[in-house]
């Protein structure tokens, strides 16, 4: 069996580029697009973005009335960064970028490819300004009625949000209630802000089996690290 020597000295234009994903790293989370092959070098690059709210998630056209006085602040892209071994050259449109809510953007981003040949990934990371996020990190939920205190087991969560944000919280009331119960009211613990919940106020304890109730709570607009204490009356 021989060997071929010509594959030694391979000339420039035999260098092969394959990337076989694109993933864009944005707070904390990758997301992917498909690859392709690099035919020109240097190659650009088009990234959608949406400054998406948390409006958009809500399960029912009643709380979205309620929250549309409540705009999410725009994101500001302030940089972009390319994995090795490619080389950033430039982007358009030129950074810092403010995105407002619910606006889609595309970042055209022109990359180096390596003068070698390469098969696999190329990672995009978008960093935004941190002044319009916050972090929350709930080490527990209590849930407190006229008679006790009750302790929501395994509720703890840590999030990355928009300060004045709006999340939800499901809960198993028999864990806090008994079968025939009323609740009338329902209050939270600074810094939290209760929104609505799923069950409309006033709402009885009436199915035997499981009562599961949902709250929409709005966050704080700094970092806050400790319990959250759901008030029903």
């Amino acid at each position: 069996m021989g060997f071929d020597v010509r594959k030694l000295f391979k000339r420039k234009g035999d260098k092969k580029v394959t990337i076989t994903s694109v993933n864009i790293r944005w707070m904390g989370q990758m997301h992917a697009m498909e690859g392709f092959e690099v035919e020109t070098n240097p190659f650009t690059i088009t990234i959608p973005f949406q400054n998406k709210t948390q409006q958009d998630a809500l399960p029912f056209e009643a709380l979205k009335e309620k929250l549309k006085a409540q705009e999410k602040a725009p994101i500001r892209i302030i940089g972009i960064e390319s994995s090795t071994p490619f080389k950033l050259i430039s982007v358009y449109p030129k950074l810092p970028v403010d995105v407002p809510s619910s606006v889609r953007v595309e970042f055209k981003i022109t990359l180096q490819a390596p003068d070698y040949t390469y098969t696999g990934p190329v990672t995009i990371s978008l960093g935004s300004e941190e002044a319009g996020m916050i972090k929350v990190q709930i080490n527990k939920v209590i849930v407190t009625t006229p008679m006790k205190s009750v302790e929501i087991e395994n509720s703890g969560v840590i999030l990355n949000m928009p300060k004045g944000g709006i999340f939800k919280n499901s809960i198993q009331m028999y864990k806090a209630m008994s079968y025939g119960e009323r609740v009338d009211k329902v209050t939270l613990e600074k810094p939290f802000e209760f929104v609505s919940c799923d069950h409309q106020i006033p709402f009885t304890i009436n199915e035997p089996s499981s009562y599961l109730v949902t709250f929409y709570i709005k966050a704080p607009d700094v970092d806050y690290a400790g319990p959250m204490e759901i008030k029903l009356e």
